[in-house]
């Protein structure tokens, strides 16, 4: 279970924690900054189709401006944590952070595929000492 919400807030931690971003390949094809993507748009209020990681939580995140993303993650055994988070063409970063339940944080930083593709993957920590990989993409 510790694992297991260390991979969730790990992920979002790291997205939130990132400062710095990378506008991607440069050519026609790649996504950039302010695209429309699988995972992220660019208007707020735009919610996100619910995202699965490869932890079983369910992901519901919406747009709240440029470049910003904000919602819920359902950890199930631990409950369901806040979500902040940050993405641009490429990088994706959430933090989420609980409600009460297990680990008090965790940090999910990643890339997503962006316009070409439907998954996300990276690394996690958490405020527990956990630490691990994510893989994400668009529930079935």
């Amino acid at each position: 279970m510790k694992k297991l919400l260390g991979v969730f807030f790990a992920m979002f931690v790291a997205m939130a924690l990132t400062s710095s971003v990378h506008a991607g390949p440069a050519d026609d094809t790649a996504p950039q900054v302010g695209d429309d993507t699988k995972f992220f748009g660019v208007s707020a209020g735009l919610t996100i189709p619910s995202l699965c990681d490869n932890y079983g939580y369910v992901w519901t995140l919406q747009v709240a401006g440029p470049g910003q993303l904000t919602g819920t993650v359902n950890t199930g055994t631990c409950g369901t944590y806040n979500v902040t988070g940050t993405f641009d063409a490429v990088n994706v970063q959430l933090i989420a952070t609980s409600r009460g339940g297990c680990c008090g944080q965790f940090a999910y930083t990643g890339k997503h595929t962006g316009r070409s593709g439907k998954t996300a993957s990276g690394s996690w920590t958490n405020t527990c000492g956990g630490r691990g990989s994510w893989t994400m993409a668009i529930c079935k």
